[in-house]
Formats: structure tokens, sequence, C-alpha cells
């Protein structure tokens, strides 16, 4: 964390600083004893005796960064020493505070809860229309004044008020940095801060000097604070933006009648190409788990820029744009992340934004089912193209063109307990062979010499034909695929 030269001499006003600062800037993150012989940095606060650095000076304890001093009234230096260390304890505990707020998900009032003893004073912080966000806790009804009560009972500024604020200083969202106004148009002194986000005003936060006039140093802890609340806008609107593009992009792989022009748009605005080549990965775990498949999912978001995220269903979905990085170095990476969380993955077919998402993700997905399915390994979905055929022709024949002897099959079986419907598919796989049928269905061959003559009989056909075979034998796959799908 890095802090201001005005910052210390507040920490420091009961030494009654004497300043002569110019830059103050927010650069200072260590302290140091002054020696004549130390080289100066740049992120450093030095602290030595007057007549350390000139010749006519004195005892009296000193404080310098770049060209900026504090001249304070003691001559000892252990104690202004474990003064200013006491200080970068304070605001280092603030900032850890603050970071672990921003990262878990806060809110704005919690952001003013954690900092209600370093802005010292009451703060509020209102939307682009005016209305109360959050604000400094501590301060309620009637310990302020009365603008300040009607925020916190209306959630909002009073039009009147408004109006001739408006009127005063109409470009007053384009300010930068804090900024005030002639005390007459409030109860008291007041210091404003705006926040924007790629030239969009996001709304303002106010601090009012109620017990004391607000010094520098006071001034830059409230700067210091929007610094985080600007964070926190930019965290919040990110992720807003981050559901959005996972709902258009869940809702195009599962309704092929869903318009993905909003989802091209939106990588579009994110600096992907129409001609961009991207390809699906589908990460399956071994064991299932909820938790971890949205842990997985927003890590890899974090990790990987080219990639778009998502969990579906059981699984999780990554849309890889191969342009950004080559499908090895992506599968590269992915492999430890596979290893440690216990998945593995399939890749479908390349495409661009110009071609169909809900197909090539039912590719992937389909073909995903039939790899090997071992933890930490990457595979290609497109060595198991014949079941997303078989998957494809279920899906879109009418049923009657099914061989009507699977039917009888399946019914027979049921009735009387037999295997004949699996005995016939096997056969058929196996190209009529009947040593290697029966070491599949390992039965004796003169058991699958007898179910082939009962099948004759019951089906009526001989098998003989090769066109009835392939029709048998696509119907069969046809009715397996749709098990997956």
């Amino acid at each position: 964390m890095k802090l201001s030269m005005q910052i210390f001499a507040n920490w420091l006003r009961r030494y009654r600083p004497k300043a002569d600062i110019t830059s103050n800037q927010f650069e200072i993150e260590a302290v140091r004893l002054f020696s004549p012989d130390v080289q100066l940095k740049e992120n450093t606060l030095y602290i030595g005796r007057l007549k350390d650095l000139f010749k006519n000076g004195n005892d009296r304890v000193i404080c310098t960064h770049r060209n900026d001093i504090l001249l304070l009234n003691t001559t000892d230096l252990e104690e202004i020493l474990n003064c200013v260390l006491d200080a970068f304890t304070f605001y280092t505990h603030w900032d850890n505070i603050m970071m672990n707020l921003l990262t878990s998900g806060a809110m704005l009032q919690d952001l003013f809860d954690a900092s209600q003893e370093i802005l010292g004073q009451p703060a509020f912080l209102l939307d682009p229309y005016q209305r109360h966000l959050a604000h400094t806790s501590n301060y309620g009804i009637g310990d302020v004044d009365e603008p300040w009560d009607y925020i916190l009972q209306q959630g909002s500024c009073d039009m009147e008020f408004l109006l001739r604020f408006n009127a005063t200083d109409p470009e007053r969202i384009r300010r930068k940095g804090i900024y005030t106004y002639d005390p007459s148009l409030f109860p008291h002194k007041a210091y404003h801060y705006n926040f924007s986000l790629q030239g969009n005003f996001l709304g303002s936060a106010t601090i009012i000097a109620l017990s004391a006039p607000m010094t520098e140093g006071a001034l830059n802890c409230f700067s210091l604070f929007c610094t985080y609340v600007q964070k926190w806008f930019e965290i919040h609107i990110q992720e807003q933006q981050s559901l959005i593009l996972d709902a258009q992009l869940r809702t195009v792989i599962s309704d092929a009648n869903a318009s993905p022009q909003d989802l091209c748009r939106r990588l579009l605005l994110l600096g992907w190409q129409k001609t961009d080549n991207l390809i699906f990965l589908k990460l399956d775990a071994l064991l299932e788990a909820y938790n971890i498949h949205t842990h997985l999912c927003h890590s890899l978001r974090i990790a990987f820029p080219h990639i778009l995220a998502v969990t579906t269903e059981l699984s999780v979905c990554l849309l890889c744009n191969l342009s950004q990085s080559s499908l090895e170095e992506t599968c590269q990476s992915l492999i430890p992340w596979l290893q440690n969380s216990k998945y593995y993955a399939t890749f479908g077919k390349c495409f661009t934004l110009s071609d169909s998402i809900y197909h090539h993700y039912r590719f992937v997905s389909i073909t995903s089912q039939y790899v090997e399915k071992e933890a930490g390994h990457i595979y290609d979905g497109t060595k198991h193209v014949l079941p997303y055929l078989f998957s494809q022709l279920k899906s879109t024949a009418i049923p009657t063109v099914l061989h009507p002897a699977l039917q009888l099959l399946k019914e027979y079986d049921a009735k009387h307990h037999t295997e004949f419907y699996e005995t016939l598919y096997f056969y058929l796989k196996k190209e009529r062979s009947i040593a290697d049928t029966a070491r599949t269905m390992n039965l004796p061959r003169n058991t699958l010499l007898y179910r082939l003559k009962r099948l004759e009989e019951l089906t009526g056909e001989t098998l003989d034909d090769d066109m009835e075979r392939l029709h048998l034998l696509l119907s069969y796959e046809m009715e397996k695929a749709a098990e997956y799908t």
C-alpha cells in the first residue's frame, strides 16, 4: 500500500508538524532512518534530525520524502519512528480488509463500514440517479444535517436541492478527483469524488466536514478510500458483464433456435474477430461435484483470457479462441488443471462465429461420452464422428425408419427374459462371425447357434441381404446413440 506525505502529516498532527509539501504523491510504502551515506529511494519516507540535513540544524525530528518535509515539534527520534511504523501497520491492515472485501463479493456498504475510522467524518455514496447506495453508518438521522437526514429517510436527494446544485455546476459529473463548492450550498463544507468507467458516470461520494475543517491528509484518506470504491464498481460491472456473457453462451449451446447475435456482438466487443478459429472443450469430472465445477470454471476464466468458461449441466464448457492461443498451447496449459482437479476433456471441431455454435457444442457433448475418461487427458472428439452422426439421424428421422425387428425383439425379450435383441446387435457388429460374437458375449458356440436360428424364426430375416443388415445395424446405432443424448 502506498501513502502520501499529507497522510503522515495528519497522523503526526499531535507533534504540530510544520509542513512544506509540494508533490504529495501516493508513493510512500517504506520507512528508514536517514543517514548521510544512504541512497534515497522514491518509495521511502526518511526520518532523521534537522541537524542531519542542515549545518545550523538542531535535534528536532524531520521526515522527508522527495522534496516534501515535515518538521516535528519533538526530539524523540525513536518515538516518531514507532509512530510512523504504527501508521504503516494501521493502513496496511485496512488495505488488507478492503482487498478481502473486494475479492469476496462484498457490498458497497461493507466498504463504508470498514472505513469509518479512516474517513473520520460522515460520508455517503449516490448512484448516477442520486439514489443512496451507502453511507458511514456510525452517523444516523439527526447526527449531521437536513440533507443527510433526507437521503437516509427517502433514499435519494431532495429534488429542490438537486435543481439548485445542478444549476451551480452543470458539468459536475465530468469532474476528476476531489472537488468542492461554495459552502452556501450545504449546511456544512462538503467534498465530492466522481466515479466513472469507460466514460460512463457511475455515481459520486461525498464527505462532510462536520466536526472540524478537513486537512489535506484527511482529504488524501478520502481520496484513497475512493480508489477502493472505484475498484468495486469495476469488479461489479465486470461480474455483471460476465454473468450476461455466461447466460448468452448457455442459451446458444442449449437451444438450437436461439439467436447467437447477442453473444457474437459481446465477443466482438471483447476483441474477438468473426474470422477467429474457435473450438469447444468439454470438461468432465470422474466424480461429479457442482461446487468443484463452479470453482474450476471461475479459476479458468481468470487464468486464460482467451477462454470463455461456463458450467453447463454437470460439466464445464470452454469456448477457446485458437487465434489467440493454439490448440496445442491451450491443451498443454490445461492439463495440470485437469490433473489436479481429476477432470478429463474432449475437444470438438474448429469453427468461426459464423458457424452454428449450438451444433458444434452438441458435437463435442456427444462425442465426449465415447472417450476413455481418464483424468488429466484431453481427447479428440473427431475420432468419434459416427456416434454423433447416429445421434443426429435419431433426432431427425421419423420413428418408422427404424427396423421393426428391433421393437419385436425387445418386446419378446421382456416377456420371455431372453437376450435376442443384444445377440443380433453383436452378431451384426462382428460381421456375422460366430467365433467373435460368442467370445464377445461369453456364450458357448452351440448356444449362439441356437439363438441365431430362433432369430430367423422370430424376425423372418436370413440376414443374407447386405442392405437389410445395414438397415438393422444403423437402427441399433441410432437407438444406442439416443441413450447418450
